[in-house]
């Protein structure tokens, strides 16, 4: 804790003429209610008799679950008139506070506040104790007492009412950034995962918002909204259980991205109890009432979060997975911010102050946009795995033609549509001639290349627009849209002679390779004197297949056009 000990009674008068900056914290002293609740004049009496702790930083920062403490400090008002400002002790969670102003020995005002004091009640509807008052020309002393069971935190201001305003509005945008980058990752995330699935980018949009509602609680805003007196320590209660949420949530959220249970069993089942024990004690501590023992739990699982996000991450890197080195950068930062922000309220090593308070908000926002650049990673390669997996289920492996599936889902759109405005359409099958005695004599391995070859070959000969396959084995087809049969065969004779032109050789002599073509289209919309609409692509391919199976019978390293197909329905 940043506190000395000062054998002077009481400080020197704020001249606030030269006032310029409004923390009051090293114009503070202060002493513990260590004996029973004293009352003001008893206070007053150790004020001026008693040795006096003097703040040496801008927050009076004490721990957590402390006495409570009586402070005082005095402000000169050297003009002519009296001056509105507002004091306020800008941390929401402090359950009582009351003020005296002393004027010439007089008691001015009393005012009385806290988290503890319903909303309605409060000297001013705000999200943390405040009050405005006219101080008058002279010196006017403050004593206030501060009692608390949450982190005694006081972050006392002192300024004028037109400033006070200013740094309201200050503060709210700042809000309104974090917040505003934190709800669009964690909607644009639970979108994602509600059309996904993929628990990571589900447990990532719960995390940032469990993190957005847990700052607003420990800010005060949440407690603006919701305004209902449920007792004293209720807001208390609300500000440990919204922390442990986004903890929780982040912890599943780092085991599913890295996938831990995989390379790291132990640390994976150690974090699981953690996010179930922990807030199983804080419930237990609900139902008896002990809220400090709570209290204490939530920041253990605060602070195991930091340790265990940087372990998974460590864990990770010596997995070789992916975006490990991103994720302890971010866990990291988190961490370093978590930590300041963490030791700044609880009054430890860190002094308390605007940076250090919001420190966790400035590191949060930053760990948020670099685990979205991971998910964002993730999602494109999963895109681009699903993309070769598609590419993989449509294409023959060998020749890198579509197979048949590929076939189908390329030409369907292109069919229906040269169907429905009539035009032509045909068909080019194609089976090379006597391709097993080239197996069974030079090997599989030359087969696969005789099949390379003529796979080169069609693609060569095919216009732009033509879709081709290998349909099986040693056959291949090919789909020639606004092509009528007549056209097809001179497409496939242009095909056969380039087959056939295939320079191969196998054991040191030339290899011949040749191919019988059959061959099915339409003429002017019309197959066999019926529209395309009245018959199926599959009967055309049946038809090229017949016209195929002559031009093997009749001599084969020839293109045969089927002449005489009937029921050709598509």
């Amino acid at each position: 804790m940043l506190i000395q000990v000062s054998f002077v009674s009481v400080a020197e008068p704020v001249d606030l003429s030269r006032l310029s900056h409004g923390s009051m914290g090293k114009h503070i002293e202060y002493f513990r209610e260590r004996d029973g609740k004293i009352s003001l004049q008893q206070a007053r009496q150790k004020f001026q008799t008693e040795e006096l702790t003097k703040g040496t930083s801008h927050s009076i920062s004490l721990g957590i679950g402390v006495d409570p403490v009586w402070m005082t400090f005095s402000i000169n008002n050297t003009t002519a008139e009296a001056l509105l400002y507002r004091l306020s002790v800008e941390t929401p969670w402090i359950d009582y506070i009351d003020t005296w102003l002393i004027h010439n020995g007089e008691v001015l005002t009393h005012v009385k506040g806290g988290d503890g004091v319903a909303f309605a009640k409060r000297p001013m509807q705000y999200r943390y104790y405040a009050f405005e008052h006219a101080y008058p020309v002279g010196v006017t002393q403050v004593i206030m007492r501060v009692e608390t069971k949450g982190p005694m935190a006081l972050p006392v201001q002192f300024n004028s009412v037109e400033k006070a305003i200013s740094r309201d509005i200050a503060s709210g945008y700042q809000f309104g950034a974090l917040y505003g980058i934190m709800v669009a990752l964690a909607l644009y995330n639970l979108v994602l995962f509600a059309f996904i699935r993929r628990r990571e980018y589900g447990l990532y949009g719960l995390y940032l918002v469990g993190f957005v509602l847990n700052s607003l609680s420990y800010t005060g805003q949440l407690h603006t909204i919701f305004t209902a007196d449920f007792g004293p320590y209720f807001q208390d209660w609300v500000d440990i259980f919204l922390m442990i949420t986004y903890s929780v949530a982040g912890l599943h959220f780092g085991r599913s991205l890295l996938q831990t249970i995989d390379y790291a069993p132990k640390l994976d089942a150690f974090i699981v109890r953690t996010t179930i024990y922990i807030p199983l004690g804080m419930l237990i501590g609900l139902v008896f009432n002990q809220l400090l023992f709570a209290m204490a739990l939530s920041f253990l699982l605060n602070s195991c979060f930091v340790l265990l996000f940087i372990a998974m991450g460590v864990k990770a890197l010596y997995a070789k997975k992916p975006f490990a080195m991103i994720f302890i950068l971010s866990s990291v930062t988190a961490a370093i911010c978590i930590t300041v922000s963490t030791l700044a309220v609880a009054g430890i090593l860190v002094p308390y102050n605007d940076y250090t308070f919001k420190a966790i908000e400035v590191g949060m926002a930053f760990e948020a946009i670099l685990l979205a650049s991971i998910l964002a990673r993730q999602f494109r390669v999963a895109q681009l795995e699903k993309v070769v997996a598609e590419k993989f289920a449509h294409t023959d492996p060998l020749t890198q033609l579509n197979n048949r599936r590929g076939f189908y889902g390329s030409t369907k759109s292109t069919r229906q549509q040269i169907v429905r405005n009539g035009r032509d359409i045909s068909v080019v099958l194609i089976d090379l001639d006597a391709f097993k005695s080239v197996n069974d004599i030079y090997g599989h391995s030359k087969g696969d290349e005789v099949l390379e070859s003529v796979a080169q070959a069609i693609v060569q000969t095919c216009r732009k627009g033509d879709i081709s396959a290998r349909w099986g084995g040693e056959e291949f087809i090919i789909f020639l849209p606004e092509t009528s049969q007549k056209s097809a065969m001179i497409q496939a004779e242009r095909l056969r002679a380039a087959i056939e032109a295939i320079d191969l050789t196998a054991q040191g002599e030339a290899l011949t390779v040749t191919a019988s073509i059959g061959v099915a289209g339409s003429t002017d919309g019309q197959y066999c004197n019926e529209p395309l609409s009245l018959n199926s692509f599959e009967t055309m391919i049946n038809a090229a297949d017949k016209a195929l199976y002559e031009a093997k019978n009749s001599g084969k390293n020839q293109v045969i056009e089927q002449t005489a197909i009937t029921d050709f329905s598509i």
